[in-house]
């Protein structure tokens, strides 16, 4: 069994060889992040740590970044039951008009 020394090693080697790992502080970071992310979602279960990893740094950015206010404060606004309604409705209408 590994141990954590040992664990945390090739933690450092992962964040040397992708330090996007440690944070995204900038549009381009975002968007080059995205395009990676899409990149390792071809081979999910091969990728899944890297994937997690990645999309909790991609979330951080968009939860703090100013480009995604707008977006963040509608989201906080929205009655999640509301709109879990609605999204159900809408499925439910457009099930009945495909028969």
């Amino acid at each position: 069994m590994l141990v954590a020394n040992e664990i945390t090693q090739m933690a450092k080697a992962i964040v040397a060889q992708l330090p996007i790992l440690n944070g995204i502080s900038s549009t381009d970071e975002h968007q080059q992040a995205l395009i990676l992310l899409e990149d390792l979602l071809e081979h999910y279960d091969e990728n899944l740590i890297i994937i997690e990893a990645l999309s909790n740094v991609i979330a951080r950015y968009e939860d703090k970044a100013a480009e995604f206010d707008d977006f963040n404060k509608r989201q906080t606004a929205i009655n999640q039951t509301t709109a879990t309604l609605t999204v159900l409705m809408d499925q439910g209408l457009n099930n009945t008009n495909q028969v």
